[in-house]
């Protein structure tokens, strides 16, 4: 919901700041829903391959929160020098809810990566 908010709040972007921040959140937001697809379907169990599904998620949320920070600090600027701003900094708003939510799952996937090493 928070990437939907996020583009659609920076959709008709007109500065430089902004494609950025949407190139952000699109890519992570379709990333989430690969993601959400692979649980839901159930491809982690039906796969043979040695792929460590943890490690994989974890770097891609930690790729997630990453890149959100940045954007959101960077849509955060260039919205500023806009005289109207209220869409995109209501979009950097979100931008920093995503990136903390992306940190956190960050977080709560390293110690499930931490516990799943320990316990192997």
């Amino acid at each position: 919901i928070l990437g939907i908010l996020c583009m659609a709040l920076a959709s008709p972007a007109y500065l430089g700041g902004v494609h950025f921040f949407l190139f952000v959140a699109t890519t992570s937001f379709i990333a989430t829903i690969i993601w959400i697809f692979i649980y839901l379907l159930g491809v982690r169990e039906a796969l043979t391959l040695p792929i460590h599904w943890i490690l994989t998620e974890l770097v891609n949320t930690g790729i997630c929160a990453l890149f959100y920070i940045i954007a959101f600090i960077v849509q955060l600027i260039s919205s500023i020098s806009y005289t109207h701003h209220g869409t995109y900094i209501a979009a950097a708003v979100f931008g920093f809810f995503n990136a903390a939510a992306y940190s956190f799952a960050t977080y709560l996937l390293n110690v499930e990566y931490k516990s799943s090493r320990t316990t192997n």
